[in-house]
C-alpha cells in the first residue's frame, strides 16, 4: 500500500500505555463485501498494488499448489508470474515451493515470502527465499536467499514488511526478526533470544467460540508472526500471533550495524494487550487494524489503544493477511487455518470450500 509520511508526533502517540480494553460494540457494523473464491486452492493472505491489481498467496498446507496466483473479477485469472515458478514440482530455487506472504509496495512491486520446504524452511529441501517481482514488466527482479546462520532448522520465515532499503521479515518458527539489507542482500538475525517474541504456552485460544486444539488436545502456538510498519517508516510492530501483548521498535535501530541485541532488546516497546491475530495493516491516522481470528472479524485498534469491532461475520473463519487498497477497501481471505488437519481436534481436515477473500470500506 502506499505510504503516507507521518509527523513524529502520531509516530509518538500510536503506542500509549493503557489498561486493558474490551471490544465496544461498534456504532454501525462496515458491509462486508465477497471479492473473490477460490474453489479447490487454499489462500492465506492477499496484496492489492498501487494500481488495483489483486494477488493472493496460495500455501502448500494442503498439497501442491501454485504458490501466487492473480485475481480477477472473482477468480483466478492466472498463476503469477507465471512459468517455472508457479510449478508444482521441480528446483526449489526457481520456483514457489512454500509461499506464506504477498505483499505490494508503493513502487509497484510485488514481494513473495517463501519458506520454503514447508514449515522446516531451514532443514532439508528448498531453501527461504524472497522473491521480488516488477509489477509493470510481470518479471522477477531479484531473488533473496538466506543461509543457515539467518533461517536455520526449525524457522518459518512468515511475513514481510518493506522499508527504508530493507525487508523486515518474521521467523514464526524458532520467534525472531529478520532483517534484509535490499541493496547488499546480507540479511540477518535479530531478538532471536527474547521472550517476547515467543508463544505463550500457558494461553487458551478460542477461534469463533470454539477452543482452538489439536488432535492431542494441545494448542497449536505460533511464534512472532503479524506485523507492520507505520506509514511513516518509523516504527516495526509485531506479536505472536496469539499475543497477549503487542510490541514496537524503532526502524532505525533494526537496521543500524551498531545495534547488538542487548540494545535492540531494550528498545522494544510494549503498546498493551492485543488480540489473537494473523494479519495487522496501519492506515494513516495510527489506527491498526487486526484480522481477528477470536472474534471472526477485522477489528480496529485505535490510537488512544481503544479497540472497536469493524465487522464479525460466521464466514470470516480465520482471517488472515490483510491490505488496504488504493479504493480504501480493507482485503483479506478467510483462510480457515484452524480447520487443517493439524489443527483440529479430530486429526482430520475440516476446510469447506471454496475459500473466500472478503473486503470491508474504512473510514475516511
Amino acid at each position: 500500500m502506499e505510504r503516507v509520511c507521518l509527523s513524529f508526533l502520531l509516530s509518538a502517540l500510536v503506542c500509549p500505555l493503557f489498561a486493558e480494553e474490551k471490544p465496544e460494540a461498534p456504532a454501525g457494523e462496515a458491509k462486508l463485501i465477497e471479492v473473490a473464491q477460490s474453489t479447490d486452492r487454499m489462500w492465506n493472505g492477499v496484496t492489492v498494488s498501487k494500481k488495483g491489481r489483486i494477488f493472493a498467496a496460495y500455501p502448500t498446507m494442503l498439497g501442491p499448489s501454485i504458490g501466487v496466483g492473480e485475481l480477477q473479477d472473482g477468480k483466478l485469472l492466472r498463476p503469477y508470474p507465471g512459468g517455472g515458478w508457479n510449478a508444482s514440482e521441480g528446483p526449489g530455487e526457481s520456483r514457489f515451493a512454500g509461499v506464506n506472504a504477498v505483499v505490494s509496495d508503493a513502487e509497484d512491486r510485488l514481494w513473495v515470502v517463501d519458506a520454503g520446504a514447508g514449515f522446516n524452511a531451514g532443514g532439508e529441501g528448498s531453501p527461504a527465499k524472497l522473491v521480488c517481482i516488477d509489477l509493470a514488466t510481470d518479471t522477477v527482479k531479484r531473488v533473496y536467499r538466506f543461509d543457515a546462520a539467518t533461517v536455520p532448522k526449525g524457522a518459518f520465515t512468515n511475513d514481510v514488511r518493506i522499508g527504508k532499503g530493507h525487508a523486515f521479515l518474521t521467523d514464526s518458527g524458532l520467534g525472531a526478526l529478520i532483517v534484509l539489507d535490499l541493496e547488499s542482500g546480507k540479511a540477518w538475525r535479530v531478538l532471536a533470544e527474547d521472550k517476547r517474541l515467543k508463544a505463550d504456552p500457558a494461553l487458551e485460544l478460542k477461534v469463533q467460540g470454539e477452543n482452538y486444539v489439536n488432535a492431542k488436545g494441545e494448542t497449536p502456538r505460533m511464534h512472532v508472526n503479524p506485523m507492520e510498519l507505520s506509514p511513516d517508516e518509523k516504527f516495526l510492530y509485531f506479536q505472536p500471533s496469539a499475543g497477549p501483548r503487542l510490541y514496537r521498535i524503532e526502524v532505525d535501530r533494526l537496521i543500524d550495524p551498531k545495534s547488538d541485541e542487548a540494545a535492540l532488546e531494550g528498545a522494544v516497546e510494549d503498546c498493551g494487550p492485543t488480540r489473537f491475530t494473523a494479519g495487522l495493516t496501519m492506515t494513516a491516522d495510527g489506527s491498526l487494524y487486526y484480522s481477528d481470528i477470536g472474534s471472526g472479524g477485522i477489528t480496529r485498534r485505535t490510537p488512544e489503544g481503544k479497540f472497536e469491532p469493524v465487522v464479525i461475520d460466521p464466514r470470516l473463519v480465520w482471517p488472515d493477511e490483510s491490505h488496504l487498497g488504493p479504493d480504501g477497501y480493507l482485503y483479506f481471505p478467510a483462510a480457515q487455518v484452524n480447520r487443517l488437519p493439524s489443527n483440529s481436534p479430530g486429526g482430520t481436515s475440516r476446510v469447506e470450500f471454496p475459500f473466500r477473500m472478503f473486503k470491508v470500506k474504512l473510514p475516511d
